[in-house]
């Protein structure tokens, strides 16, 4: 297919989500026995890896069981860093393949995360809580965002997008908690392959010369169907009980004043909404775009850098808040799909109002859903400014009024 004349080209980017469609997602939250297959394990790290999934969830659980939580988390830090010091991690670290070397971070992050929670579970000082990351670890997480950069905690993409969920999965939890918790990263890794098929399709629409748009739209709203399937299984199957188990490790960073990973940071979610609806949904609602210049780096950062080259009048990928935010530009329209949509009407132009609708009800599903396992009696959201609650931050992302 040959682009359009004046269109931005788009440099593909992808991560290892796996290809799906919604038979896939109907297994999730079923509440069996740990049938994962790990036949296939996923080690980048050799020992650091091998603890981060077979031993460190039976640590964090002796550590729970404890008499003496503080000791106990003291001693995994020690442990953890002596182990660490013991191998020179970093030039293996930097010498990693891509692939291997994302995997890696996602396990030096699991374990600087677990080191925050447990340590703040046990009730440990600050200074305390720093000496239980320790200086080995600490040293190697810095020479991962050295390699990488990104926000220096655990990040949705690390949890998400570059854990080995379908065969050699990082959870914190034992048992029936631990394979739920393996549902609920692998359901937002199967949605994330469903957003990357409609965000292909609606990328060949906005660039490519000669394509069916019906065929593009058809697909979009097809793989935005699927989310929905997805979502609605968390809605409808996840344990409350078992959720609340393994939650709290993916919360806000008790020490440090830093968001904790989630779904909000969908940077494929960022990239269909400006394709669809870019400019509309910057006069509707403009704090979605604010956000998301103010958090950037909380995003996948080469998906979110490529949404923001489409939206930078010089074509950069620099997170610095453009001039039509400030109503000193206009909106850069030929980053989404309205130019093309201006040539159709019709069959066409339902089509595209049935996507927006699709994403819509994803949202509105995405906000109930939290809702429903978070905010009900029992399940405070703990360190949360007013400004980043669910209810806030969803509700603004919706794309039409309509979708109230």
């Amino acid at each position: 297919m040959k682009p359009r004349a004046g269109s931005f080209m788009v440099t593909p980017f992808s991560v290892s989500t796996p290809q799906s469609s919604p038979c896939e997602g109907h297994d999730i939250f079923l509440h069996l026995g740990d049938s994962i297959d790990r036949r296939q394990r996923e080690r980048p790290l050799g020992l650091v890896s091998n603890f981060v999934t077979d031993e460190l969830p039976h640590c964090i659980a002796e550590i729970k069981c404890s008499e003496r939580p503080d000791e106990a988390v003291k001693a995994l830090g020690r442990s953890v860093n002596a182990m660490i010091a013991a191998s020179d991690y970093d030039a293996l670290l930097q010498s990693l393949p891509q692939p291997d070397f994302e995997i890696a971070k996602t396990d030096i992050q699991y374990l600087v995360n677990c080191a925050y929670q447990m340590s703040a579970f046990a009730g440990l000082h600050p200074l305390d809580a720093e000496l239980t990351v320790g200086e080995a670890l600490s040293r190697l997480a810095r020479s991962s965002c050295d390699r990488q950069p990104g926000i220096e905690v655990l990040s949705y993409e690390d949890m998400i997008l570059t854990n080995p969920l379908q065969n050699d999965p990082r959870v914190y939890c034992l048992g029936a908690a631990g394979v739920e918790e393996r549902d609920f990263c692998l359901g937002h890794q199967i949605i994330e392959s469903e957003l990357q098929s409609a965000m292909d399709a609606l990328l060949d629409l906005r660039d490519a010369a000669e394509v069916d748009a019906g065929q593009c739209l058809a697909l979009c709203l097809a793989r935005l169907e699927s989310a929905n399937y997805i979502l609605t299984r968390f809605y409808e199957h996840m344990s409350p009980d078992l959720f609340g188990q393994f939650r709290v490790f993916y919360g806000k960073n008790p020490y440090k004043n830093t968001l904790g990973p989630s779904g909000r940071f969908s940077a494929r979610m960022v990239a269909v909404s400006v394709l669809l609806l870019g400019e509309e949904l910057f006069h509707q609602k403009p704090q979605f775009y604010r956000d998301l210049y103010r958090l950037s780096e909380y995003y996948p950062q080469k998906c979110i850098h490529e949404v923001f080259r489409w939206l930078s009048s010089d074509n950069g990928s620099a997170p610095i808040k453009p001039g039509w935010l400030e109503g000193k530009a206009e909106f850069p329209r030929l980053a989404t799909i309205s130019p093309i949509m201006e040539h159709h009407g019709g069959e066409i132009g339902r089509l595209r109002a049935s996507c927006i609708c699709a994403l819509d009800r994803f949202t509105l599903k995405h906000r109930s859903t939290a809702l429903k396992y978070t905010v009900e009696p029992g399940r405070p959201i703990v360190g949360v400014e007013v400004s980043e609650n669910v209810e806030a931050v969803l509700s603004q992302r919706l794309l039409t009024e309509a979708g109230r």
